[in-house]
């Protein structure tokens, strides 16, 4: 996992999100290249507007938007955890998330100059303040040619609810999902 100090935090609300977070260096995805992203405190990333939906549904998708959800289900912040990002050009998280593309992808030589970490650290579940804890993160990383997406995971309470995990693009039939979990 990346660290987490520095953040920016997102609010604690039902159902809600970051601001338009505008890129330091833009992010090309499935080749449509980005200059912003949303944090949406339900599990997920989106790229054209904030996404409040807390009910998933099953990927592959037509949402009319292209969706990163490393674990989308109907997550509530607001008696604990914490939904944060930072974006990175220069560091040890480049270091980090070079060396983990290096060795996920030996076949290429890849340098990072940019990197963006979505956290939702022990976050609950709407409806409950029965402490459950669950951690996850997204780490989009590119080198201003080619992007990746890192999906990475601690402690992760059962939910009860339906959950979404995968990516879904709108514009292209391309779809890579983790077989729905309902009911977690």
């Amino acid at each position: 996992n990346y660290s987490i100090f520095g953040d920016i935090e997102n609010a604690r609300i039902d159902d809600g999100s970051s601001p338009a977070i505008s890129l330091l260096q833009p992010f090309t995805f499935f080749g449509t290249t980005y200059d912003q992203v949303y944090v949406n405190n339900n599990g997920d990333l989106t790229f054209d507007q904030s996404w409040y939906s807390f009910i998933p549904y099953q990927f592959p998708a037509n949402a009319g938007r292209d969706i990163i959800a490393p674990f989308w289900t109907d997550i509530y912040n607001y008696y604990n955890g914490i939904i944060s990002y930072q974006q990175y050009t220069s560091g040890s998280v480049l270091t980090q998330a070079t060396q983990d593309i290096n060795q996920y992808f030996p076949q290429i030589h890849f340098i990072a100059t940019w990197v963006f970490v979505a956290t939702w650290d022990r976050v609950g579940y709407c409806c409950s303040n029965l402490g459950e804890e669950t951690s996850f993160q997204v780490v989009l990383i590119s080198d201003g040619q080619l992007s990746f997406v890192l999906m990475n995971y601690g402690q992760i309470a059962p939910t009860g609810r339906a959950v979404q995990v995968g990516i879904t693009y709108l514009l292209h039939d391309v779809q890579y999902f983790i077989k729905e979990l309902l009911n977690y």
